[in-house]
């Protein structure tokens, strides 16, 4: 059984939507009449080329990978997030299966804070294999939200100290699925007086020991092509903050996540970052990875800078299929010649089709439908899911 099986509420105007949208659907197959400005609006702005917008008002497809899972699950209009078949958004606990959330994970706050805690989050199987391609040791997380990247980087290996943020049901996550040795606390890095006590905590965590990787993801709304990308959003800055624990706490590896539109959005800020970590003796590269890349049913794209002292950082090969048109010429490792991918099926095939009213109320699980599946229910550890993966890609028995 799991938990978190809740979905957003829906207007008559979304439960209309939702009756006109097929799977794999979206707001194209919506009558052109169709009673709502908002509509109106992106079928002009499409016309005018200004876009396609093709994910909004979309219903997934079974048998495809989710489209990018982000903080608006809770409602039809900004993203591809009605159910492949039930006429309704998915749930809260659907959206973490298919950011790759075992499901001992439990969250916590309103609908709307667990939608945004699981939206924000890296996912956690796109961060083991990010893990995996550094040597494993001491760990600090920050803007570590419910702690999808932190929960990735202990799966390979590494003991996560403390982890860092602003967001206290956050924390109250986080603190819900850590290790006993994982401290989680709250600051908010924009204050100087807290960035120290973050420091100090840090040290207190290390116990002199040296700092194997710094790793974090800064707030991206002010970057992300999901927003309005105001300049002056004061969370930006939050880059630099990331950067000045860098300098204080010296990590033999860094690992900095955001996203790809940091590239041209926030230009300014990651051209700082590249050229104070090599001002520290840092060598870095900047990749763009692809999420179902690595087995995570979703097309969901990043910024990763892996930086290090010792030389060129290393990054993980891919596992899976990687889907175009979603290619990006630097994405790491050579193409996957099979198909071997995750789908929407193999991810939340074995959940009930009728959402629960109340969180907390358990749910109970069909046969699981993928070796995916059985990983995050606890029935596969990460090793034999990658075993599992990789005797498909090769035809093994």
């Amino acid at each position: 059984m799991t938990f978190d099986h809740v979905s957003g509420t829906l207007s008559d105007l979304d439960r209309l939507v939702i009756h006109h949208v097929p799977p794999g659907g979206n707001w194209k197959h919506l009558p052109v009449d169709f009673p709502s400005a908002r509509v109106r609006q992106i079928r002009a702005s499409a016309t005018r080329g200004e876009g396609s917008r093709s994910t909004y008002y979309g219903r997934l497809s079974w048998e495809k990978a989710a489209y990018t899972i982000s903080t608006y699950i809770t409602r039809p209009g900004n993203g591809c997030f009605i159910h492949p078949e039930a006429d309704r958004l998915i749930t809260v606990r659907e959206a973490a299966r298919l950011q790759s959330f075992p499901d001992h994970v439990r969250f916590h706050g309103t609908t709307r804070q667990r939608a945004m805690q699981i939206g924000n989050a890296v996912p956690p199987l796109l961060a083991y294999h990010l893990g995996t391609a550094i040597a494993p040791g001491t760990a600090v997380d920050l803007f570590a939200g419910a702690g999808g990247l932190g929960l990735g980087l202990e799966l390979a290996g590494h003991q996560v100290l403390l982890s860092v943020d602003n967001d206290a049901r956050a924390l109250e996550t986080l603190r819900s699925h850590a290790a006993t040795h994982h401290r989680a606390e709250q600051f908010d890095l924009s204050d100087p007086i807290e960035f120290r006590n973050m420091l100090d905590a840090a040290r207190m965590a290390l116990g002199g020991r040296e700092l194997g990787l710094l790793a974090g993801g800064p707030p991206c709304q002010g970057f992300s092509t999901a927003g309005p990308c105001r300049v002056d959003d004061p969370r930006n800055r939050l880059v630099l903050s990331f950067l000045k624990a860098v300098e204080e706490l010296g990590p033999e590896n860094v690992l900095f996540e955001n996203v790809p539109a940091l590239r041209w959005r926030g230009k300014q800020f990651l051209d700082e970052l590249v050229e104070r970590l090599a001002g520290l003796g840092y060598t870095s590269e900047i990749r763009i990875i692809h999420a179902e890349a690595y087995g995570v049913p979703q097309l969901r794209r990043r910024l990763i800078v892996m930086a290090s002292k010792s030389g060129s950082p290393r990054w993980p090969e891919p596992t899976h299929q990687l889907i175009r048109p979603y290619f990006e010429a630097d994405q790491p490792g050579p193409l996957v010649e099979s198909d071997v991918r995750v789908t929407v099926r193999d991810a939340i095939g074995d959940l009930p089709l009728f959402a629960r009213d109340d969180p907390d109320q358990s749910v109970p699980l069909a046969s699981a439908a993928s070796d995916y599946a059985r990983w995050l229910r606890g029935e596969l550890s990460i090793d034999q899911l990658l075993r599992s993966t990789d005797l498909v890609a090769h035809g093994g028995q």
